[in-house]
């Protein structure tokens, strides 16, 4: 069988995340996130965001709180991680699913030079995670300190899998009716749960 490529909704939602890739972030420039992706990728990893971004991407699941603690001794701040923390994410969740579907990677975008965002959210405290977030730290808000990586993360959710808040469609984690494209939600929940046991992945 021939490779696939997203389209729909899909591939809009790729669309807009390499746009977002390009740009700058919070806490990077568009280069700087940019270097980060291909780092993660198996690009050159010199800086301790690139560092980050590499382990994040091969093995999260060897990440331990020393590890976290040894990139903050080497100047990584713990709002930076978050924001590589999201890249990275993202970029793992598109590469694996053209990876899905036969297809090679996408090429990382060229940097772009525009104004970044500058909101923070100052009233993020460390309260269950890592990382600081505002409110309780589950899944939803874990990149809730860093506004546009948390509203990237929710757009991305939001196609690949469901909305982790209400949505005006249905297609949001507190409705166990939902159903995209013909899979039911107790399916999406049991290959979720069978993918999640296969990679080590936990929260």
């Amino acid at each position: 069988m021939g490779s696939l490529e997203p389209s729909g909704d899909i591939g809009g939602v790729h669309d807009r995340e390499w746009a977002r890739l390009g740009r700058p972030g919070t806490w990077f420039t568009a280069t700087q996130r940019v270097e980060i992706a291909a780092a993660a990728r198996g690009g050159e990893t010199t800086s301790p965001a690139q560092i980050a971004a590499r382990q994040i991407y091969t093995d999260p699941a060897a990440i331990r709180r020393d590890w976290l603690a040894d990139l903050e001794a080497d100047g990584l701040t713990l709002a930076e991680y978050v924001e590589v923390l999201g890249i990275v994410a993202r970029l793992r969740a598109f590469d694996t699913l053209l990876f899905g579907l036969g297809s090679a990677v996408r090429p990382l975008p060229p940097a772009r030079s525009e104004a970044p965002p500058t909101r923070v959210r100052v009233d993020a405290t460390i309260n269950g995670a890592w990382v600081p977030t505002v409110g309780i730290a589950f899944p939803p808000t874990v990149l809730s300190s860093v506004p546009a990586e948390n509203e990237a993360m929710h757009d991305v959710h939001s196609v690949l899998y469901l909305a982790p808040t209400p949505a005006t469609d249905g297609h949001s984690m507190g409705n166990l009716r939902a159903a995209r494209d013909g899979i039911t939600r107790p399916q999406m929940e049991f290959i979720a749960a069978r993918t999640s046991q296969l990679n080590d992945c936990f929260f």
